[in-house]
């Protein structure tokens, strides 16, 4: 019975994301409201999908995956935990549609923490510390060097991979709620608080997870989910600033095997506060009004002046 529970709990929070995410544009356009939205997802995945569910995906089930397709593969394997199984096919379609960004930003209740602290670091007023783009791009390289070097260790031992795979927190932070030997919780919580000062760290430069889901999430059917304009990048920044993950190039591309999608640049791209074409618009807009309002003033003065 709980069981069933858990996974209607689960099977219907999909379902939300699935209509944020086709609805995006229209929750982009109602910034707080999207905003509420988005902060109670992040709690639902915390709290539900990680301490109450233990539904923490990790680059373990990719290698093992990897190994039963290789091998001996057999479904039942995988349907011993039909949470697991239920997330991941999810997250699979969700890579064909939208890219790694779905799971990364919306349903990792270890990267929900990280942005959650975040957060809360940056309305305390924590200075925030971010790394010049030069060297934020070549770190971004860390964390596939972390996934070949897991993925030879499972070539040889399985086992002896997963033991090395325990640079994700995962097992410390949310399956096992902290209750581990102390260099273990050390090394989590070292994680977590460094997110206070650079924004989601671990997922950017050391998630092996986040950098096999990449790979796949490169076949995108979609390109047109993300919408820009020809300035952003020349000479719009405002996206590229505002974007938590540095996933948006001094250009105005954006790199979508980096992007978690939290579809900030879409609130940007929305917004005639924010996005300087729209703004430049709005400002013409409002003088051509005040001008007109001007010269309908100065006609009705004209007409009291005139002797009757």
């Amino acid at each position: 019975m709980q069981r069933r529970f858990s996974i209607a709990i689960l099977v219907t929070g999909l379902l939300v994301l699935t209509g944020i995410l086709v609805f995006q544009d229209w929750f982009a356009q109602r910034p707080q409201l999207l905003y509420y939205v988005r902060r109670a997802f992040l709690l639902y995945t915390v709290f539900f999908i990680g301490w109450y569910a233990l539904a923490q995906l990790s680059v373990v089930n990719v290698l093992t995956f990897m190994h039963a397709f290789m091998r001996d593969f057999h479904w039942e394997n995988f349907l011993i935990d039909p949470m697991l199984f239920i997330l991941w096919s999810f997250v699979a379609l969700t890579l064909l549609l939208w890219g790694r960004g779905v799971y990364c930003g919306w349903l990792c209740p270890f990267g929900a923490i990280q942005e959650l602290l975040g957060q809360a670091a940056r309305r305390f007023g924590i200075r925030q510390f971010e790394f010049p783009n030069v060297v934020h791009e070549r770190l971004w390289a860390v964390k596939y060097l972390i996934l070949i070097m897991l993925f030879g260790l499972s070539l040889q031992s399985l086992i002896e991979a997963a033991r090395f795979a325990e640079i994700e927190p995962f097992k410390t932070a949310v399956t096992l709620h902290f209750q581990r030997p102390w260099p273990f919780v050390l090394y989590a919580g070292a994680l977590i608080a460094i997110s206070a000062f650079n924004r989601k760290f671990f997922c950017k430069y050391l998630c092996a997870l986040g950098a096999a889901l990449s790979i796949p999430g490169r076949f995108r059917i979609f390109e047109w989910w993300l919408r820009r304009r020809k300035e952003c990048g020349h000479p719009c920044q405002v996206c590229a600033n505002q974007c938590e993950v540095q996933a948006i190039r001094p250009t105005g591309e954006i790199n979508h095997n980096e992007c978690h999608y939290c579809l900030d640049c879409q609130v940007v791209y929305y917004s005639d506060r924010k996005c300087t074409p729209l703004v430049e618009r709005r400002v013409k807009r409002e003088q051509r009004i005040e001008r007109l309002q001007q010269q309908i003033e100065i006609r009705r003065a004209g007409n009291l002046d005139e002797p009757r």
